[in-house]
C-alpha cells in the first residue's frame, strides 16, 4: 500500500486533535470534579450512576420525613403525658368528691377544679402543630377534633391514621385521630358513646347538684376515667414504639445514603491524581506527534537529491 504525503497529514492532524481533545476532557474533569457527564463517557457506569442518584434522592426524602415524623410524635407523646396527668387529676376529683364529709362550698371548691381541668384537657387534645394541623385528627388534619361541649367532630371521627414513608415498603403513623384516645365506645356514666370531656360534663354537674344517685355518677366517672387513661397509655406505648422504629430507620438510612455516596463518587466523580497524570501525558504526546510533523515537513524528494 502506497502512503501519500496527504495521508501522512492528515494521520498527523487527527493524531493532533485527539491528543488536544484529551487534554480538554482532563481539564474539564479537573476543573468540574466530574469525570461522567454524559452516557458516551461510560454507558455502563452512566446507568449506575443515575440510578444512584435517584437512590440518593429517594435517602433525602426519606431521612426529611423521618425527622418530620420524629418531631411530630414526639409532640404528641409529649401531649398525652400531659394529658394522662390531668387525667389522673380528674380522677383525684371525682374519688374526692364521693366523701360523705364535703361540705357545699368544699364540693363547689371541687367543680371548679374540675372546669379548669376540663379547658385545660380540651385545649390539650385540640393541640397543633408549627404548621397549623391538629395533633390528633388523623387525614383530617385541619379539623378540629372536639368542640366546646366536648363532641367528637365527624370529620374527624370517620378520618384515618396518616402514615409517612421512611423507607422502602416501610411507613409510620404520625398522626391518630382522636376518637380511639378520647372517645369511650360504650360509657359507663352516658350509656352509650362519649368523650371524656362529655363524662367530665356529667361529674361536675353531679358535684354541683348532688343528685340522689351522685355516689353511682361518681363510681362511673371513675370506670370511665380509667377507661380513657389506658387508651391514652396504650397509645403512647405505641409512639414509644414508633421513636425506637424512626431511631433505627435513621440509622439505616445514614448508613446506606454513605455507601449510595461512595459508590456514586466512584462512578461519576474525577480522580483528580489520575486526571493530572493522563493530561500531563497527553500534553507530552501533543509535543511528540508536533515535533514528528515538523520532521515530516522537512522530508521531501528535492531534500533527498541535494
Amino acid at each position: 500500500m502506497r502512503v501519500s504525503t496527504s495521508m501522512i497529514y492528515t494521520q498527523g492532524l487527527s493524531n493532533m486533535q485527539q491528543q488536544q481533545n484529551t487534554m480538554l476532557q482532563n481539564q474539564a474533569q479537573i476543573a468540574s470534579g466530574i469525570k461522567l457527564t454524559n452516557p458516551a463517557d461510560d454507558p455502563v457506569a452512566f446507568a449506575q450512576a443515575s440510578n444512584l442518584a435517584v437512590q440518593s434522592s429517594k435517602d433525602q426524602q426519606y431521612s426529611t420525613n423521618i425527622d418530620n415524623a420524629t418531631g411530630k410524635v414526639q409532640v404528641q407523646e409529649s401531649t398525652l403525658g400531659s394529658i394522662t396527668s390531668l387525667l389522673q387529676s380528674v380522677r383525684d376529683v371525682a374519688i374526692g368528691a364521693n366523701n360523705a364529709a364535703q361540705s357545699g362550698t368544699s364540693l363547689g371548691a371541687l367543680a371548679d377544679q374540675l372546669d379548669q381541668m376540663q379547658k385545660a384537657l380540651t385545649a390539650q387534645m385540640n393541640s397543633t402543630d408549627e404548621r397549623g394541623e391538629y395533633l390528633f385528627s388523623g387525614t383530617a388534619a385541619r379539623q378540629q377534633p372536639y368542640d366546646a361541649s366536648g363532641i367528637l367532630n365527624p370529620a374527624v371521627s370517620s378520618a384515618t391514621p396518616v402514615n409517612l414513608a421512611i423507607a422502602d415498603g416501610q411507613t409510620v403513623v404520625v398522626n391518630q385521630p382522636a376518637g380511639g384516645m378520647f372517645q369511650l365506645a360504650t360509657s359507663a356514666s352516658t350509656g352509650g358513646s362519649a368523650s371524656i370531656l362529655q363524662v367530665i360534663n356529667q361529674l361536675k354537674t353531679a358535684i354541683t347538684t348532688q343528685p340522689a344517685n351522685v355516689q353511682t355518677v361518681y363510681a362511673n366517672a371513675q370506670k370511665d376515667i380509667d377507661a380513657v387513661m389506658n387508651q391514652v397509655t396504650d397509645a403512647r406505648g405505641s409512639m414509644g414504639n414508633t421513636l425506637n422504629t424512626l431511631d433505627a430507620a435513621k440509622n439505616d438510612n445514614s448508613a446506606q445514603n454513605i455507601i449510595t455516596q461512595q459508590t456514586l463518587s466512584t462512578l461519576r466523580d474525577t480522580d483528580v491524581a489520575t486526571a493530572i497524570t493522563q493530561l500531563n501525558q497527553s500534553y507530552i504526546n501533543l509535543q511528540a506527534t508536533q515535533q514528528s510533523m515538523v520532521k515530516i515537513q522537512g522530508l521531501s524528494l528535492f531534500n533527498y537529491l541535494r
